[in-house]
């Protein structure tokens, strides 16, 4: 009996301890709308960092913007990204993008209070940007997540990249009709 006790307490204490991401898909509508600011630009340095409470390790994305989309966070924008390595620590979480200096990307940032702003809905908020062969600039889409509920049509038009000029044209459409 005593041993059963002794079972079902440790089950116990392992279950409070587990953790997961969950991630409801969201289109670029709802990024638009619910982002505090809207930026394209350059990354310029990737930071990873303990946490305030120290239990895990966050990734700070320095990106030295070139066009605002909306809002204004000033002549370099900081952001948060969960996960990340620190010395021979690595915190992975599965949906949270990725940074290199000299990336170019287009993100969608939240923020809650005076803390650092984050990216909306993981890699649902981070719109690489590339150039062709031909020198066209174009816009990637977020990659599709496993377990990301809904049918996936095979050459949609919202999993193609899109012309630079036409993608921040339609979020600048979507920003406006969201005011």
């Amino acid at each position: 009996m005593r041993h059963s006790i002794l079972t079902v307490l440790l089950l116990c204490a392992l279950a409070a301890s587990a953790g997961a991401t969950v991630l409801v898909p969201a289109d670029l509508s709802e990024l638009a709308h619910d982002a505090r600011a809207i930026v394209r630009g350059h990354v310029v340095a990737v930071t990873a960092q303990w946490t305030e409470d120290r239990r895990t390790i966050e990734t700070v994305v320095a990106l030295e913007p070139e066009r605002y989309l909306k809002g204004r966070l000033g002549d370099l924008v900081y952001f948060r990204v969960p996960g990340g390595t620190l010395g021979r620590f690595r915190n992975i979480v599965m949906g949270a993008p990725r940074f290199e200096v000299g990336q170019r990307v287009i993100v969608f940032l939240g923020a809650s209070g005076p803390r650092v702003p984050f990216v909306l809905g993981l890699s649902q908020g981070v719109y690489r940007v590339g150039v062709t062969s031909a020198g066209a600039e174009m816009v990637a889409p977020p990659p599709l997540l496993p377990g990301v509920a809904g049918p996936v049509v095979r050459g949609a038009a919202s999993l193609r990249p899109a012309r630079l000029s036409d993608f921040e044209r339609d979020v600048q459409t979507l920003v406006e009709a969201g005011q």
